[in-house]
């Protein structure tokens, strides 16, 4: 003891002995006997080869063969014969698009994935900047061609473009719908 704990009351020595007893059984709480296992299961796992993981070979159950019934007739996924036959043709047709054209840079994307992202006046017309998937942002005018549907640009205004999109349905042959694309300033 030294000599300040000789001069100090009892009841502070009781509590100096009552904090040391709980230090001393809190440090020998934290020695774990499975770090010893841990330590041995570490070092046999530095010491295995790298490499790949054993590759499991599985046994797959032997397919049989079925024979479809229904080959000679008529596959669901073709026009039956009639409407095959009098259907309109995709060359054909007032409304048919201009295939021999070169193709715009924004006609590689749909429409979904187009954003337009503002419209402004430039040299006395109105012009349209759409963002594309792939990172660019394009400046169109009246007139640019847009989207996978053969879409062209009908009119230009401060919120909003309207195009103009040509479809092919097989007896009705080349329609034109109208779409837009609209300024949408929650979706930054």
């Amino acid at each position: 003891m030294t000599a300040k704990q000789k001069t100090a009351p009892p009841a502070v020595r009781a509590v100096s002995a009552i904090t040391l007893a709980f230090s001393a059984a809190a440090l020998t709480g934290c020695a774990d006997a499975d770090l010893a296992q841990l330590e041995d299961t570490l070092a046999a796992i530095r010491h295995t080869p790298g490499g790949q993981p054993p590759v499991m070979a599985v046994a797959l159950p032997e397919s049989q063969e079925l024979s479809y019934l229904y080959s000679d007739g008529r596959s669901p996924f073709l026009p039956p014969e009639a409407l095959a036959q009098e259907g309109a043709s995709r060359n054909e047709g007032a409304l048919a698009p201009d295939l021999q054209r070169t193709p715009e840079p924004l006609e590689r994307f749909s429409l979904q994935e187009l954003r337009l992202v503002g419209t402004m006046r430039m040299g006395g017309r109105q012009v349209a900047l759409i963002a594309s998937p792939d990172g660019n942002v394009t400046s169109v005018k009246e007139g640019n061609y847009l989207g996978t549907d053969y879409g062209r640009i009908a009119q230009i205004n401060a919120q909003e473009i309207r195009v103009t999109e040509r479809v092919f349905t097989q007896p009705e042959g080349w329609q034109e719908r109208q779409v837009s694309l609209v300024i949408n300033e929650n979706n930054e």
